[in-house]
């Protein structure tokens, strides 16, 4: 009886190519005409000490720093913004999303953490990251959408059990 080739092969990684060890992405450089990720797009910081507040104009954002400003300066300044625009932007959306499948929309809060990932937290609020609105309007939709689609599941089936009454 001939042998199967395939099952002669050894098991293991022991041949697999080498892994290049991976780089950290590259720090983005914070300055006058830095660009900056906003909704998907790239937007460019111009630095205009003459603005009272930040200021999104087509794809550049002002910020009311002055052009010597120090890059943890015009880091704060930008995030912030990002920040602000995050819980307008995501509240909205997240209303959007709710509507969409017919339910209520649920208690949530901002996330101030480096990652991209929503979690549902402990007293049941949404915790959604801040930096989601660095992603494209469709990607937090879809994010949002399959984070809310479990939720309406489970309040769905509590309605049911809270609806039928137990025999006695």
């Amino acid at each position: 009886m001939p042998l199967d080739p395939q099952l002669d092969l050894p098991l293991g990684r022991q041949f697999a190519a080498p892994r290049r060890p991976r780089r950290p992405p590259a720090a983005p450089a914070w300055g006058n005409d830095s660009p900056m990720t906003y909704l998907g797009r790239s937007v460019t910081l111009r630095l205009d000490g003459a603005r009272e507040r930040a200021e999104l104009v087509a794809d550049i954002l002002y910020l009311p720093l002055p052009t010597e400003a120090e890059a943890a300066q015009i880091r704060d300044r930008a995030q912030g913004w990002l920040q602000g625009e995050a819980k307008r932007l995501l509240g909205e959306r997240l209303a959007l999303c709710a509507q969409r499948l017919a339910m209520p929309a649920p208690a949530w809060q901002l996330a101030f953490t480096a990652s991209l990932s929503t979690e549902i937290a402990t007293d049941g609020r949404l915790r959604l990251p801040w930096r989601l609105v660095q992603l494209a309007a469709e990607d937090i939709d879809r994010r949002l959408l399959a984070l809310l689609e479990p939720l309406r599941s489970r309040a769905g089936a509590r309605d049911l059990w809270d609806a039928a009454p137990l025999p006695a």
